[in-house]
């Protein structure tokens, strides 16, 4: 099996366009919390997230999420992408 079989990207809409930014940062932070949930009862071993805003679509960051050695669902939010 490559490594690349068990990989997923998904996208989150979350906030406003006029929110601050810290508060979406917060709410990425919450939203990523759910979905490490969903990722740990899956099969799935890597999962990129992309975080939008609902309103008019910018992207606020990148999720990426990825089993470890114990198994569990660990995750990095890269905000340097965003277009805020």
């Amino acid at each position: 099996m490559s490594k690349n079989e068990n990989k997923q990207s998904l996208s989150v809409k979350c906030g406003n366009v006029s929110d601050d930014f810290e508060y979406l940062k917060s709410l990425c932070y919450k939203k990523s919390e759910e979905k490490k949930d969903e990722i740990q009862k899956s099969t799935l071993s890597c999962v990129e997230i992309s975080f939008w805003t609902e309103d008019i679509p910018e992207l606020i960051c990148i999720g990426k999420f990825w089993r470890n050695k114990e198994d569990k669902i660990i995750y990095e939010l890269d905000f340097s992408q965003s277009t805020l």
